[in-house]
């Protein structure tokens, strides 16, 4: 799978070395609690989550990508990151199609697989917030995914400029997410979501991530136009099928470890009475009521100098 020849000649040139893993961290507990828990589980369900996930939006946005970079993607040589891999779903769809290129990615937790995947493609277990391990100026196409990269307002700032770090002038820099505010839903729903955020507040998460990461963006003397694209769609039944997709996803993640834990304390009721909420209150809701939010995807162009706005 993938060019053989041309990958070893790429990996003799690539400045790639591999960040301290967080098996080095001493305590178990420091550990957890240096990735937050993410919210997730690590288990099959999780990793199948995060395959859904991948699919769902190339349906929704009827693309894997929206920077225009296909052509460069196709022509190869073309060098892509990605930020918060989890299973490496988006890469290995990719690389698998754009075989003259090279793909890695990044993620603090090793979920990624290791062995079966294109020869095009690497996984690096590492945590951006320790500073990305390439050279400035490496890659044509950095993407992001913020379900996966969860960390506090303070730290961003640093994240964003390491982003810009290591893309090429010219290259592109994507942004893939959900915004927090539904456009409608129902009392059940409202009332799970209020207590998620709110423990995300807890752990001093951004929970404005979105729209605060999109004037970071617009701010940067060193990047172009930010161009957003949002696309909206039902959870549940009344979705369609693909509203049945998205269900599916929302019960596995509100169902997930620790999530349950620290919802259930939110509400102040057992995690016994949470998991009831979720999987009988909430889904007879969603027969009955449109709960509708918005998948949101924001892309940029380093420039080649501060003068030439893309």
């Amino acid at each position: 799978m993938g060019n053989i020849t041309s990958h070893a000649k790429y990996k003799r040139l690539s400045s790639i070395k591999k960040l301290p893993e967080f098996d080095h961290i001493e305590s178990e507990q420091e550990r957890q609690e240096k990735l937050m828990d993410y919210f997730f589980s690590n288990d099959n369900n999780s990793i199948d989550r995060f395959h859904m996930l991948h699919f769902l939006r190339a349906y929704i946005f009827q693309s894997n990508f929206s920077s225009p970079i296909e052509d460069k993607l196709i022509e190869g040589g073309c060098k892509v990151i990605n930020i918060g891999c989890g299973p490496g779903t988006w890469l290995l769809d990719l690389s698998n199609k754009y075989r003259n290129s090279y793909f890695f990615g990044i993620d603090v937790e090793p979920i990624f697989p290791k062995e079966i995947k294109p020869n095009n493609l690497e996984f690096i277990e590492a945590d951006i917030i320790n500073g990305l391990s390439f050279r400035d100026n490496e890659f044509d196409f950095t993407h992001i995914d913020l379900f996966r990269v969860i960390y506090s307002t303070d730290q961003w700032d640093f994240i964003l400029s390491e982003l810009i770090r290591v893309t090429k002038p010219g290259g592109y820099i994507e942004v893939t997410s959900r915004r927090k505010e539904h456009i409608t839903e129902g009392p059940i729903f409202s009332k799970l979501a209020n207590a998620v955020w709110t423990a995300c507040q807890k752990l001093n998460l951004d929970i404005e991530l979105v729209d605060n990461l999109f004037s970071k963006f617009e701010s940067q003397p060193n990047m172009g136009n930010v161009h957003l694209i949002e696309k909206n769609m039902i959870i549940g039944p009344r979705g369609g099928k693909i509203g049945l997709i998205a269900q599916e996803l929302a019960l596995s993640y509100l169902n997930a470890d620790p999530l349950t834990k620290f919802a259930s304390e939110e509400l102040g009721i057992s995690e016994e009475e949470y998991k009831n909420m979720v999987e009988k209150d909430l889904v007879e809701e969603l027969k009955e009521k449109n709960t509708e939010y918005t998948h949101v995807r924001f892309w940029s162009q380093k420039q080649l100098s501060l003068n030439n706005d893309s």
